[in-house]
């Protein structure tokens, strides 16, 4: 007998997510002839092509050598495409397949704890957690049997031995644990055994005391990763309300720091940004059920207007209307300034054609995190202009050791070589330490930026990099080398693939039909040329996309300054940027570019003139007929706007 909730939360998918109801179908009817394209919106390591087994799923398969295929066809997250698609079609070939599968697995795929099989452990927690969100399709319907039902749950108890055992510091502190762990808790609530339930949350307790930084990001560095946890952590709240079970406040508050961090960070289109092994993936369904979970408006404003399709499926039909009643708020920030991680964002405003900046300078992290420490993200009015290049594979070969690389993240490289090693697809060797800035912000201008400790030993350099944002729509990256004898110095900037580009003198200019952005390379003696990379938007996925490398060299000491500014196509005028000399005010010397340097900025309105000092000045210094102080004074014609000691 159908499940009626079921068919209710059916029709209203069908009403309301016509186009996802069709993505779902269509997966299932894959499945039911044998054939695997992992393309979901949530499928972790996602497939650019299907696999079609024949008659017999290989359940040991690696597509490409790759085991992350193996890994994603064992976790049964398609069990639940499977009921859904009976609920939205009332063909019943979805549920006589749905047994088919847990039949043969069950029957052909013996437990043998092996890290590289389908009993991997971060398998076997996601497994459970897939599992036990599938059955409701099927309880209560002619083809769940009761010989069927013994083996799930004797194959559960299997789970939970392997879960128990698998422990160790590396899930202590990866998302594997949380993962694990959260699956553990699920199987608790099933068998209703208090005692797992309480194992399975001291154990949520402990990671996330380790793993979750007090600006709520995830500390392996990884995006993708930080929502991973954020969304089985959320599914750990829904089970614990819907079973009457209480959580441990520290954990709940935990969770919902997770979710502001995951908030701060999205971008104007509702995405994530790249940053570690991260897909270019959409962030409303989260930002949906968060909104449900914690009841917040600001989270909604990020999310659907409507309850999303996979998370009414999962808190059932009574949600929709709770949802419908959380009002939908802008947040209260513009920028955000994420000190633990090293996440600092700039933004023009709370809507989908703001300007965003995201600068990363933190703690290296672990495997999934890159050498990624000073660079930044740029988008345009809401549209991506430098990116990170994502992750592409997990296999040990040269574009991932290269996409892990800061050759491939818009950074800075002294005499071409890299400040952090990165020695295969997971390791790297001497993790550069960040040097964190404090941050600066009024209603004219922020200023955020960092150093590394990267080429210290090698080079006997320190690198650093302040990013001056003008609002509403200029961005200064000052880029300072403070170095002994003579090196070569190296820019990196990544464009998306969406836009070309085009190099005139100094000046490099991206153009996607959409917006226009301008860069300037303002360092007197910067060559540029634009060098082929790639980047990937989804695992598995790759494309070329152009980079702009700007190389010059010094003697001791030196900066680099670049100017970028941006429109859309419709609205965009070319500035007119310069670089000038700096002079004292009381001794009237003129400054080595190496001690202080000015930039102009013409706009069609008004004038912006920055003075920059790199070291102590003992007397205040100018250019284009200005005086300043400290370390930055910036003027909006004849208005000082800004100024930093």
């Amino acid at each position: 007998m159908a499940n009626k909730e079921l068919q209710s939360i059916a029709e209203f998918c069908r009403d309301n997510w016509s186009d996802y109801c069709d993505f779902t179908i269509k997966t299932a009817d894959r499945v039911c002839e044998n054939r695997f394209l992992f393309d979901s919106p949530r499928d972790m390591e996602r497939t650019e092509s299907t696999v079609d087994f024949g008659k017999k799923i290989d359940w040991y398969y690696k597509l490409n050598g790759d085991e992350e295929f193996m890994f994603q066809l064992n976790r049964h997250g398609y069990l639940i495409q499977l009921g859904q698609a009976y609920y939205l079609t009332c063909d019943e070939k979805y549920l006589k397949k749905f047994c088919t599968i847990l039949n043969d697995w069950l029957d052909t795929v013996p437990c043998d704890y092996k890290n590289n099989s389908p009993w991997r452990s971060l398998e076997t927690g996601m497994r459970s957690d897939k599992w036990l969100k599938a059955l409701k399709y099927i309880e209560g319907t002619k083809f769940f049997s009761s010989e069927l039902k013994e083996k799930i749950d004797k194959s559960l108890l299997t789970h939970i031995e392997v879960l128990k055992k698998a422990h160790s510091g590396f899930q202590k502190g990866s998302n594997w644990g949380i993962i694990q762990d959260s699956g553990l808790f699920h199987i608790g609530v099933y068998f209703n055994d208090n005692d797992i339930i309480s194992f399975a949350l001291k154990r949520l307790e402990q990671e996330t005391d380790l793993q979750i930084m007090f600006d709520g990001f995830q500390w392996e560095q990884s995006n993708n990763y930080h929502n991973e946890v954020l969304l089985v952590l959320l599914d750990v709240i829904i089970d614990a309300d819907k079973n009457n079970i209480a959580l441990p406040e520290k954990l709940k508050n935990k969770i919902e720091k997770m979710a502001e961090a995951a908030l701060k960070t999205v971008k104007p289109n509702g995405h994530n940004p790249l940053f570690g092994d991260s897909d270019d993936t959409d962030m409303r369904d989260i930002m949906s059920r968060c909104a449900l979970v914690f009841g917040r408006s600001d989270f909604k404003y990020y999310g659907f207007d409507r309850l999303d399709f996979n998370t009414v499926w999962q808190t059932g039909y009574k949600s929709i209307e709770k949802y419908n009643n959380i009002g939908k708020i802008p947040p209260s920030f513009n920028n955000a300034f994420l000190a633990d991680s090293g996440n600092y964002i700039l933004r023009e405003n709370q809507t989908k054609a703001s300007n965003y900046l995201l600068f990363h300078n933190g703690y290296t992290g672990a495997g999934h995190a890159h050498a990624d420490k000073l660079h930044f993200d740029l988008m345009i009015k809401g549209r991506d202009v430098l990116v990170d290049a994502g992750r592409y594979t997990y296999l040990n070969n040269a574009q991932r050791r290269y996409i892990k690389s800061p050759k491939a993240h818009n950074v800075c490289l002294i005499d071409n070589k890299q400040y952090l090693n990165v020695s295969s697809q997971w390791e790297t060797k001497n993790p550069a330490l960040a040097v964190q800035y404090p941050c600066f912000d009024n209603e004219y201008c922020t200023l955020i930026g960092g150093a590394h400790l990267g080429y210290l030993k090698s080079r006997n350099a320190f690198v650093e990099r302040k990013i001056f944002y003008i609002k509403p729509d200029i961005y200064v990256i000052v880029d300072v080398f403070k170095a002994k004898g003579f090196h070569t110095y190296q820019q990196y900037f990544h464009f998306a693939p969406t836009g070309k580009i085009t190099i005139s003198a100094n000046n490099a200019q991206f153009d996607d039909g959409i917006v226009k952005a301008n860069m300037h390379f303002v360092t007197p003696n910067a060559k540029i040329k634009k060098e082929n990379s790639i980047y990937s938007s989804n695992y598995n996925a790759i494309c070329k996309n152009d980079c702009i490398k700007s190389s010059f060299f010094a003697l001791g000491n030196t900066s680099a300054i670049t100017v970028i500014y941006g429109n859309t196509a419709k609205n965009f005028v070319p500035y007119d940027v310069s670089f000038e000399q700096i002079k004292t005010a009381r001794s009237e010397k003129m400054l080595n570019a190496s001690k202080a340097a000015g930039v102009v900025i013409k706009t069609p309105k008004k004038e912006y003139t920055i003075c920059l000092a790199f070291k102590e000045l003992k007397e205040p210094f100018g250019c284009n007929n200005k005086i300043g102080s400290g370390t930055i004074s910036v003027f909006e014609n004849d208005k000082l706007i800004f100024t930093k000691w």
